[in-house]
């Protein structure tokens, strides 16, 4: 960890998960924004779904086989120096989070997922993130 300057308060800034993808069409990598006050339990079922069997293209589609490399932790400002390069706008949490949810769903429609308590602790986070009513847990 690098310790570039001093930290905005935890509670009012942003943090930024970049994604590094295997093979995606679109993108190299994603930068995943969200509340700073929601990092923990965000980076904690993202290193969950990191590690799970189902961290490949054949069930995540081009997000599979994804890896966090970086976590910038309290920021204040984010600017956009190339309007013109998808990968320079970073993916807000919720968008994220209904990609990957909607990747998961049809696997389970489609019977191809198992069941597992991990993976409807994954989907149930995921739901809430993308509908907004996300609450930290203490």
């Amino acid at each position: 960890m690098f310790g570039f300057g001093k930290k905005a308060n935890k509670l009012d800034g942003i943090d930024v998960l970049i994604i590094k993808t295997v093979e995606a069409k679109n993108r190299n990598f994603y930068q995943v924004v969200f509340p700073s006050v929601l990092a923990n339990d965000i980076l904690s079922m993202l290193q969950k779904l990191e590690k799970s069997k189902m961290n490949q293209q054949e069930f995540l589609g081009e997000i599979g086989g994804f890896r966090i490399v970086t976590h910038l932790e309290a920021m204040t400002n984010i600017d956009i120096l190339d309007d013109a390069d998808l990968e320079a706008r970073p993916v807000h949490i919720e968008d994220f989070a209904n990609i990957l949810l909607r990747r998961l769903e049809h696997l389970e429609e489609s019977g191809k997922m198992e069941e597992s308590e991990d993976m409807a602790f994954i989907m149930g986070e995921l739901t809430m993130l993308r509908d907004g009513s996300y609450v930290p847990q203490n």
